[in-house]
């Protein structure tokens, strides 16, 4: 079975259970990261201007760009989100590398984590201009109460050969268990330019989102159903077959 798909489905089930157990509301479910489509605060009219990024820890000339900027930015009509907003992460004016980073407290999840285990889906749109390379990177360090590394998970390059050497963003998508221990989620984007003096990595509407991993008794049931649907599927095509 494809990895991808269990993990989706079963945060599928860990939200639904939620709803009848509201001590463990807490945070699941939601997008945990701070202003993560870059729309608090006015972005830059040009590109050019280093813009603030609140909730953003930024370095070099990491800025917002107002999808109406001049210049060749990206559009409201090209390639990204459907819901974008008015702005979007930039890499910013004369600078090769630039980032912003925010820090994430998720001890309300410590039972889940530390327990039947707890789910992540991290998300996000990224891109570039034109037929040059550069790039966006979102990554997640999960850290430990003393500030230990126990893992990563990461999104994109989003590469020129991707966008078809078309300036816009896309999709991409992470899922996985947060390790045991994890009780703070380190979040850096990363802006990286390859070509001309403009770094026009590009980010926006990035999401994380928790789930708590279903106790063993949900999680067999939802096994057992997977197995019905697939007795069933084969029942129907070997009717389909006989009938032909």
């Amino acid at each position: 079975m494809d990895r991808k798909f269990l993990v989706s489905a079963l945060m599928t089930i860990g939200l639904s259970s939620l709803a009848v157990n509201a001590n463990a509301a807490g945070s699941f479910g939601t997008n945990l990261i701070a202003n993560p489509g870059a729309e608090l605060g006015p972005g830059s009219p040009t590109g050019g201007a280093v813009a603030s990024v609140p909730d953003w820890s930024p370095t070099g000339n990491f800025t917002v760009v107002q999808y109406l900027a001049s210049s060749a930015f990206p559009t409201l009509t090209d390639p990204g989100p459907a819901n974008r907003g008015n702005n979007f992460f930039a890499g910013g004016d004369s600078n090769a590398f630039s980032s912003a980073e925010q820090q994430l407290d998720i001890t309300f999840a410590s039972n889940a984590v530390n327990g039947t285990g707890a789910l992540f889906s991290l998300s996000g749109w990224l891109g570039g201009f034109a037929s040059q390379g550069d790039n966006a990177v979102l990554q997640a360090h999960f850290l430990n109460g003393v500030g230990a590394d126990l893992g990563m998970a990461s999104i994109g390059p989003v590469t020129n050969v991707d966008r078809a050497n078309a300036t816009g963003l896309q999709f991409r998508e992470a899922t996985g268990e947060i390790p045991i221990g994890t009780e703070t989620v380190h979040f850096t984007l990363n802006m990286s330019r390859l070509a001309g003096s403009y770094n026009d990595g590009y980010a926006d509407n990035l999401s994380f989102v928790l789930s708590p991993v279903p106790e063993p008794e949900t999680y067999a049931m939802f096994m057992a159903g997977l197995g019905l649907m697939g007795f069933l599927a084969r029942r129907r095509k070997q009717k389909e077959a006989t009938s032909d």
